[in-house]
């Protein structure tokens, strides 16, 4: 998440296989063919990222599947427990937000309930 220049760490436990393809597409840059070039020895060529050029939101949300899983607890602890995410792209962050909650098939509170 980032505000101006400023970003936020919204994800500890990073997931190679997860999180670079999501942050390749937000940023526009093969982050793959980077850390491989850098891990084969070869010389990776850096890309130039400006923070304040992005004109779009992005949303990664955690999809966890209990109803597939029996006799998983339910009860989400530090570790979520997903066994999946959707990443979602627009305009506004709202938007996007609610759009990754629902894609990730997370219930809405009623109107004036609680959760």
């Amino acid at each position: 998440m980032a505000k101006g220049n400023r970003v936020q760490v919204i994800e500890c436990n990073l997931r190679a296989s997860r999180t670079f393809p999501f942050v390749s597409k937000t940023l526009k840059h093969n982050f793959i063919s980077l850390a491989t070039r850098a891990m084969c020895g070869l010389k990776p060529k850096p890309y130039r990222i400006s923070l304040l050029d992005i004109d779009y939101v992005c949303v990664k949300a955690p999809m966890s599947s209990f109803t597939r899983l029996r006799g998983a607890d339910p009860t989400l602890d530090v570790e979520m427990s997903s066994t999946g995410e959707v990443a979602c792209y627009g305009h506004r962050a709202y938007e996007v937000f609610l759009q990754a909650l629902l894609a990730a098939n997370f219930k809405l509170p009623e109107k004036n309930r609680s959760i």
